[in-house]
């Protein structure tokens, strides 16, 4: 039996969700950072000296990538350094003979496929953009020297690869010692935190998630997580604008973990 939500959407719903893609930009052509003056590189390259920023910028290019677009394919070579412009998100997933299997999500400065850093010479997973989004990519060769004689990008680095790990510890405890319910609540409050936007009726989680992405990364099936967000939204914990979930009641959620 296949279980599908139904929600009404009000003029408010539309002006909400509106507002959210009306600060997308229309689509350019791959050109240099540098001669964009609004493209910032990665935060991850706040530690680097000033030289190995210049540098970056210099070999840098920039392109805007549509959503549901590969950013970057599984098992293909690298070639290139990867981080997210100004704006969008992007999914990283790991296909299998099985399936593909969520690995987690990246937004505005962040890295993708950072493992190139420590001498993969293909990529061990898949980067899909899940909206229109601006990608950076500065040419592996380049990032690969710097790093060795730049301390502060080390540094930069180190904390990176010690966040992810992070990351995967957490998502471990949470599938060992969590329910649904619960793995669902951390998993809305994270993406509140990191995409919430304002709104008369709560926070908007910004990020178009859909119930099969949420059951996947959550370790859950998509009837479960349905069933689980609509008792939610009874509740008044949880609302809907379109297709973008509303976190009405963040105290009475963080309980549910």
């Amino acid at each position: 039996m296949s279980y599908r939500p139904v929600f009404a959407v009000t003029e408010m719903d539309s002006n909400i969700t509106a507002d959210i893609d009306m600060r997308r930009s229309p689509s350019e052509a791959p050109a240099p950072v540098g001669a964009r003056g609004g493209v910032r590189l990665s935060s991850f390259f706040d530690q680097a000296a000033v030289a190995t920023r210049e540098a970056v910028a210099a070999a840098a290019t920039s392109e805007v990538v549509p959503g549901g677009t590969a950013i970057f394919e599984q098992d293909v070579p690298v070639d290139a350094l990867v981080s997210l412009g100004s704006r969008g998100r992007a999914r990283l997933e790991r296909v299998m003979a099985g399936g593909v299997i969520p690995l987690g999500y990246r937004g505005t400065g962040d890295l993708l496929g950072e493992s190139c850093l420590g001498g993969h010479q293909v990529r061990t997973e898949r980067a899909v953009a899940m909206e229109e989004v601006e990608v950076v990519r500065v040419p592996l060769a380049l990032a690969r020297e710097l790093l060795d004689t730049d301390p502060g990008l080390r540094h930069a680095v180190v904390n990176v690869l010690l966040a992810r790990q992070r990351e995967v510890e957490d998502r471990i405890e949470s599938m060992l010692f969590r329910n649904v319910e619960g793995r669902l609540a951390e998993f809305l409050i994270a993406a509140a935190d990191r995409w919430g936007v304002p709104t008369p009726r709560g926070v908007l989680i910004s990020a178009p998630l859909t119930h099969f992405e949420i059951a996947q990364v959550i370790g859950s099936t998509r009837e479960t997580v349905t069933l689980t967000l609509g008792a939610l939204r009874r509740e008044g914990i949880l609302d809907v604008a379109g297709r973008r979930l509303i976190l009405c009641d963040r105290a009475a959620l963080a309980q549910r973990q």
